[in-house]
């Protein structure tokens, strides 16, 4: 099922999704975390962003184990295993994190409101919430960063 599209490796595809999507979905939510008067305009872009973030990470590590189970039949000779492992991994703290940020984005898009609404929630809870939304937002950043580096690295290694 995550194998191929249109005749291409799935994995090749999403990845570019997940590249660019998470770290403007991290950036958003960072904003509507940070500037309360900022989140009846970033309410539905940060939803938005985080649902296709979390959802493309797990798209991108389940073709990424299609991919890799291709590779490891067809192209066992030329394949550094041990760059391929170290590139799994990250992937699949990437696709952890990404599932956190969105789950806790989530979470702060019905704690935090904007701030002219009448809730009940105090100001502590929106600075717990927002302290939870920054971390995770930077945490699947990161692990979506060292992840590509290390899948560009098995890609490219031998070709420089």
């Amino acid at each position: 099922m995550f194998d191929y599209i249109f005749g291409l490796p799935m994995h090749a595809l999403v990845i570019h999704a997940v590249i660019v999507l998470v770290p403007l979905s991290a950036l958003c939510a960072i904003a509507y975390a940070v500037r309360p008067a900022w989140r009846r305009v970033l309410r539905w872009p940060t939803a938005a962003g985080a649902v296709i973030s979390g959802a493309s990470a797990f798209v991108a590590a389940e073709s990424g184990e299609a991919l890799q189970r291709r590779v490891s039949a067809v192209r066992a000779s030329t394949t550094d295993f041990d760059l391929l492992r170290e590139h799994v991994e990250w992937g699949d703290r990437a696709k952890l994190f990404c599932l956190l940020f969105m789950g806790i984005t989530l979470l702060a898009l019905w704690f935090a409101r904007p701030p002219d609404e009448e809730s009940p929630r105090g100001h502590a809870l929106d600075v717990i919430v927002s302290t939870l939304v920054v971390l995770a937002a930077v945490a699947a950043v990161v692990t979506v960063v060292l992840a590509g580096h290390a899948g560009s690295q098995v890609v490219w290694n031998d070709v420089a």
